[in-house]
């Protein structure tokens, strides 16, 4: 049995953690605003308001209609699954992914920032994650934050260690569940923003199957890496049929690797069916009937201390009169390219439409 360790980013989509050596499963991602009424509603009131998302996190805006915009938030942490906890534990996403939670302030005003944790409303849980049966968590015991209140000079970022504690209740086994981190601002005088981060949570279906993910678990490497896709959202509009598109050459915009840590990192990236990863199909669009419609100019990246690689995407949809006006959505998973290291995982999004 394989425990895998998988991170994305918040309503960002980005996965995260894959220890290819072990069954414990993190995944962090983010998906960006997801109800596009209300950000047309937020635009009517803060028209000059820019998405606070990175990759696709929630943001909530909490602002007078007459407000200017001052600054902005952004998080590693968007939508994060971690699958084959056992019960009777405590886990530190610090240790099992490398990182931990972190909020930047990306505006020019130092700001008080808040954080905690809360238990999901119903609609807070996607339709596609009820179908697969997560449900709230019984208490929100069973999330804690090292720390939760922060003063956070313009351009820099709050950390804290996210703990999940698993009751010792064999009842448990098997059960889905998720909890729900809220980043906000809170003061006099500035915009006060918001951003939701979603921790999904999958309990090992049986006493055997925890202690096998364990005992892979203690085998993994944790990689000391510090990577991420800006952005993680790709719009491409009116793309042809039966022609190669070069995706940075024709709309002078692509995804790229950024890496802001202290050493290189080789990362592998490859497109993936959207039901391979913790995403949801986005409103109106589909999966494509094949992935190679969006190729790369490799599967492998090394990425050097602070330089940003563009992965060279390029479309070619092939010339069928049945894919006029279709919108389509392609995956990007990023990780390391060592099945035996625990890193990040990121899921690129790549919305396609034709012509």
């Amino acid at each position: 049995m394989k425990t895998n360790l998988l991170f994305s980013n918040a309503t960002f989509v980005a996965a995260i953690l894959v220890a290819a050596t072990t069954g414990l499963k993190v995944v962090l991602a983010s998906e960006g605003l997801r109800r596009k009424k209300a950000r047309r509603e937020a635009m009517k009131h803060v028209h000059m308001l820019k998405r606070l998302l990175l990759s696709g996190m929630s943001a909530l805006l909490i602002t007078p209609s007459w407000a200017q915009p001052a600054g902005g938030l952004r998080t590693n942490f968007g939508d994060v699954l971690i699958e084959n906890l056992g019960i009777g534990r405590t886990y530190n996403l610090r240790d099992i992914s490398g990182i931990p939670f972190k909020v930047t302030n990306t505006g020019a005003d130092t700001v008080q920032l808040y954080i905690d944790v809360q238990i999901p409303t119903a609609d807070a849980i996607l339709a596609g994650r009820k179908e697969k049966g997560f449900k709230p968590i019984p208490s929100v015991n069973w999330v804690k934050l090292s720390r939760a209140q922060f003063i956070v000079p313009a351009k820099e970022s709050a950390y804290t260690d996210v703990l999940i504690e698993i009751p010792n209740d064999p009842s448990l086994y098997g059960r889905k569940f998720q909890a729900d981190i809220y980043s906000r601002t809170q003061g006099k005088g500035f915009l006060q923003l918001g951003l939701w981060s979603h921790l999904l949570i999958t309990i090992s279906p049986s006493g055997q199957a925890q202690s096998q993910a364990e005992k892979d678990l203690s085998h993994g490497v944790i990689g000391n890496l510090d990577y991420t896709l800006i952005p993680d959202k790709l719009v491409v509009e009116n793309v042809p049929l039966g022609r190669k598109l070069d995706i940075f050459k024709e709309i002078k915009k692509t995804i790229k690797i950024a890496n802001s840590g202290s050493d290189p990192v080789k990362l592998r990236v490859k497109v993936v069916p959207v039901g391979e990863t913790p995403l949801s199909l986005q409103e109106g669009y589909e999966q494509p009937a094949r992935l190679e419609w969006l190729t790369l100019k490799s599967d492998v990246f090394t990425v050097a201390s602070d330089v940003f690689v563009d992965m060279g995407l390029v479309l070619n949809l092939p010339n069928d009169p049945t894919l006029k006006h279709k919108k389509l959505m392609f995956v990007l998973k990023v990780e390391p390219a060592d099945p035996g290291v625990v890193g990040v995982i990121y899921y690129g999004k790549v919305y396609v439409d034709v012509q």
